[in-house]
């Protein structure tokens, strides 16, 4: 028998072990899981002893199992060695790495900032470097993840970047030696106008409960007439569970209900309760921002403080994912996250939205019927998934002019170029008419394309008229209408003036300061901050929101 053959047979009675111990005590569950376990095992004894050339069991018997998974809802998943990773670094808030937040630009993986303190930092490495190979190997056209990986590795090994700096002539090697590297949750934090204080927080990892624990505790020393705390989980993913239940413990009452978990199977249904005094004074008013992007733990915070009446909740809906992932170790280079419960915060809402089921064939979906649900203090709150905001604020959608700049990476290029000819980028940004005018100039030397839609079809349509030999020769009957449309695209700009100020000062400040300088800039003029800023310095209305003025 050959080694794939017997790690095959073996991850296959790990599965039937598993599978025969969950369903004790539970006959039909038995009888079906042994039914099918005994199905499966002979299509993979007749497939691999007859198939008519040599089948490679490991590897086929790892995408069978990827496929199974797809069956059932986004989040079960059957994870190898290499997917794991990510998951390691969330659940223990660190990697062996050089320290460096990255992004890719125009196909090439692009620094947005060095890790103050990292090997990264201490290097000079810049925000805007472009890393062009990691040791021999180059990355150009890489995706995001590969070229993470290969910069990360064991703690105390080497690893060599060659980068290029724009507006500097060839490339630099820099060879820096990989260190434990803290994952950093909390990207930004700052006083406001009016004694309120701001914390962007972007995902719940290892660790992110004390990050805010201590911004707060440091905006508190910068301002002890604080009066407001804005905490931002716009974009947030989630996380770990019990980095939300920590940071939902800094600002609720010892004894309140924060979260229940409902699932098949006893472990499964937990109740957590609040057991620590709040961090934060109850005197002090907070507001939670969410939106479309905001998922899992996010939701969790936010649902708590909304169904315990403890602060406001400002933006768009959230995202709805409310199932609870566990991973369960198969052997030494797989696992298996299953979803294995719900969430419901304090008032019984769901988090998770329905329909997440992939195969209803397979699957039988199973949520509550309720639509409406009470906070604390009696307010209704409309259930049916995700968080509802108690004031809705959409940013004004990107017009398709706007995305496309941004997909060119045009604000991203510029900023490269304004720093590649001024040097030094002054902080806080400002964009002027001058600026604006040498924007407007480079995007026609650059050769940025905006087409409408239907003048898309058109020349998609010229394109395939063309091919006929009947009309190769005529003069072109489109042209007249292109020059219409030149027309009409030469306004777009003037159109978006403000749009395109935000994404000049956006890329710009990334380039001057990093992440922090970014956000930092980024909140300004933001809607959703301007509204929490109105509702938490009136004292009345906020009050009023929560239900506690009569």
């Amino acid at each position: 028998m050959t080694n794939s053959k017997r790690k095959t047979i073996i991850i296959i009675g790990i599965i039937l072990s598993v599978t025969v111990l969950f369903a004790i005590g539970n006959s039909d569950i038995y009888k079906d899981i042994s039914t099918s376990i005994r199905l499966y095992n002979e299509v993979f004894r007749q497939l691999f002893t007859n198939y008519v050339d040599p089948i490679r069991a490991k590897d086929f018997t790892e995408r069978s199992l990827v496929d199974i998974m797809k069956e059932l809802d986004p989040y079960t998943v059957f994870l190898s060695r290499d997917e794991k990773e990510p998951l390691e670094t969330l659940t223990k808030g660190e990697y062996g790495g050089v320290g460096l937040r990255i992004s890719i630009r125009n196909d090439t993986l692009t620094v947005i900032s060095p890790m103050d303190g990292s090997p990264a930092s201490r290097a000079n490495i810049f925000p805007g470097d472009q890393i062009i190979k990691v040791d021999s190997l180059s990355i150009i056209g890489m995706d995001l993840n590969k070229s993470a990986k290969l910069i990360r590795g064991k703690i105390g090994t080497s690893v060599t970047l060659t980068i290029k700096r724009p507006g500097i002539p060839g490339t630099t090697e820099y060879t820096l030696k990989r260190e434990n590297i803290n994952v950093t949750d909390v990207s930004y934090f700052g006083m406001m106008d009016d004694h309120i204080g701001y914390i962007r927080l972007s995902e719940f990892s290892k660790g992110a409960s004390d990050e805010v624990r201590e911004a707060i505790a440091s905006l508190q020393k910068q301002d002890r007439r604080m009066r407001g705390l804005i905490l931002d989980l716009r974009g947030n993913p989630g996380g770990l569970l019990s980095e939300a239940l920590a940071v939902s413990e800094l600002f609720i009452d010892p004894g309140d209900t924060l979260l229940m978990t409902r699932g098949r199977t006893e472990i499964a249904n937990k109740v957590f309760v609040a057991r620590k005094k709040p961090f934060l004074s109850d005197d002090i008013k907070l507001a939670v921002l969410i939106n479309r992007g905001s998922a899992s733990a996010s939701e969790i915070v936010s649902g708590v403080i909304q169904d315990l009446d403890r602060g406001v909740v400002i933006g768009a809906p959230s995202f709805g994912k409310g199932l609870v992932q566990t991973v369960f170790r198969i052997d030494r280079e797989h696992s298996l996250k299953i979803t294995t419960a719900k969430y419901y915060i304090p008032s019984g809402r769901l988090i998770q939205k329905p329909g997440y089921v992939k195969n209803p064939d397979v699957v039988d979906e199973n949520n509550p019927k309720d639509t409406l649900f009470y906070s604390k203090n009696g307010r209704p709150l409309k259930g049916g998934g995700g968080i509802v905001p108690d004031y809705k604020i959409d940013t004004d959608p990107l017009s398709d002019y706007i995305r496309e700049l941004w997909r060119q990476n045009m604000f991203y290029t510029y900023a490269v170029h304004y720093k590649s000819a001024h040097g030094e980028i002054k902080t806080p940004v400002v964009v002027d008419d001058a600026m604006i005018a040498d924007f407007r100039e480079f995007l026609t030397q650059d050769g940025f394309i905006y087409r409408q839609k239907n003048e898309k079809n058109l020349r998609n349509l010229e394109k395939e008229i063309l091919k006929e030999d009947a009309f190769r020769d005529i003069v072109n009957p489109f042209a007249s209408i292109y020059a219409v449309y030149d027309s009409l695209n030469s306004v777009k700009f003037d159109e978006n003036i403000d749009q395109i100020k935000r994404g000049l000062i956006s890329e710009l400040s990334t380039l001057a300061g990093g992440l922090s300088e970014r956000i930092k800039n980024d909140i300004k003029n933001d809607p959703a901050i301007d509204k929490a800023i109105e509702v938490l310095s009136d004292k009345m209305e906020y009050n009023t929101t929560l239900g506690y003025a009569k």
